[in-house]
């Protein structure tokens, strides 16, 4: 997972993945200071199993569950 993370923080990485209801989803997300909002005192958890990304197409917060991810372009 950081290598996804180290990517995330230098470009906007296309994310491929199974959301819970089992339907596939893509999504162009980032961590990239210059993209993502200020986040004042917001402050997230790390965790093994969830990655917390900005999602740059619907301009919000979004967390994928890492075993559910089957590509990363």
């Amino acid at each position: 997972m950081t290598d996804i993370v180290n990517e995330l923080t230098n470009r906007v990485v296309e994310i491929t993945f199974d959301k819970l209801d089992g339907t596939e989803r893509v999504m162009n997300a980032t961590l990239q200071e210059s993209v993502v909002p200020e986040t004042k005192g917001t402050e997230s958890k790390k965790t093994d199993t969830h990655l917390v990304v900005f999602d740059v197409d619907k301009q919000g917060w979004r967390t994928i569950i890492v075993d559910r991810i089957k590509k990363v372009a």
